[in-house]
């Protein structure tokens, strides 16, 4: 009652009565801390639930990418070792011919600078020949 009074006095008694009533939707739905704890934590405890939800989601699309992966080495590597099979002989048989070939040009440029020597040591022949008759 004394409260009244005061406020009374401060307010005028229009005031004093807003102020010492009940809140417009009544008391219970003023709102206080544990109520508000109460709506986090049930808020927290869903976006917790979304986001190992889309951990799990995550994982498991990581997973499938990574057989995936592997699947397409492991057939890159059969493809490769097929290739190899198929021309690794071609190599080797590429590569005597390569050394004939060598071998042969050598051999041909070896009889081409005798020849070569022959004719210049003929025709200086010749021509001592002509210079002493």
């Amino acid at each position: 009652m004394q409260l009244h009074e005061r406020l009374e006095e401060l307010v005028g008694v229009r005031g004093a009565d807003i102020l010492l009533d009940r809140p417009p939707g009544g008391w219970s739905d003023l709102v206080t801390n544990e109520s508000l704890d109460q709506r986090f934590a049930v808020s927290e405890a869903r976006v917790d639930r979304k986001l190992d939800a889309l951990d799990h989601k995550i994982d498991a699309l990581e997973a499938r990418i990574e057989r995936k992966f592997d699947a397409l080495t492991a057939n890159m590597e059969l493809r490769f070792a097929g290739i190899d099979a198929r021309f690794g002989d071609v190599e080797h048989r590429f590569d005597r011919f390569e050394h004939e070939l060598l071998a042969s040009v050598d051999r041909r440029l070896r009889a081409q600078a005798w020849m070569t020597i022959s004719t210049i040591v003929a025709v200086g022949g010749v021509l001592v020949a002509a210079i002493r008759l």
